[in-house]
This record gives C-alpha cells, sequence and structure tokens, in this order.
C-alpha cells in the first residue's frame, strides 16, 4: 500500500509521431535495471485516443531513495534514448499519495 510519506513522480511523455511503442518499450525496460533505489511501485498509462504519449506515475520507499535516484549519473545515461524519442520537452511533477487503492 503506498503511504503519504513516498516520494513520487508524474511525468508525460509526447513522443514524436509513431514513436509511441518504442517509447512504451524503453521505458518499461528501464523500470528493471535492478537499481535498488528505483521506484517500488510504478504504472505507465495511455490514452485510448493518443498512443504517442506516455503517462507515469512512479513511487519511491523513502526520501533518501528518491534523491540518491535522480542524483545517478547512470540514469541520465539511461534516458538518453528516451529523449530522443519525444517529439516535446517532458512534464515531471514531483508528488505524494493522499489516497491509495494500490496494494502491496
Amino acid at each position: 500500500m503506498l503511504t503519504s510519506n513516498q516520494p513520487g513522480t508524474v511525468l508525460q511523455f509526447q513522443a514524436k509521431p509513431g514513436m509511441g511503442d518504442r517509447l512504451f518499450e524503453l521505458t518499461n525496460a528501464l523500470h528493471f535495471t535492478g537499481d535498488p533505489d528505483g521506484p517500488t511501485d510504478w504504472v505507465l498509462c495511455r490514452a485510448d485516443d493518443d498512443p504517442d504519449t506516455l503517462w507515469v506515475f512512479e513511487f519511491y520507499a523513502d526520501d533518501a531513495s528518491f534523491e540518491r535516484h535522480f542524483a545517478d549519473p547512470v540514469i541520465d545515461a539511461n534516458h538518453e534514448e528516451v529523449i530522443d524519442l519525444l517529439a516535446a520537452p517532458p512534464m515531471r511533477v514531483t508528488v505524494r499519495p493522499a489516497f491509495s487503492g494500490f496494494a502491496s
């Protein structure tokens, strides 16, 4: 179950036309790198009418792991191909759960 002390991010990525499938495949794969500070809970979402837009919801164990994850230079290197697939800069908002239906 997500708790209100877990930091998270909501991200929106707009792929170049026709590159939505590759963006989803790559982004999904990046969640399986074995990073001990990576998100503990995450969801990749796609609107039915917009296959080239990716919505990502990620939550981390605690503030320390969140900070270590985003300070890791390997993370930036892994995201270079993601950036190359984008039609516009990504949107990123830091959030915390207020209510959750997720169960661990």
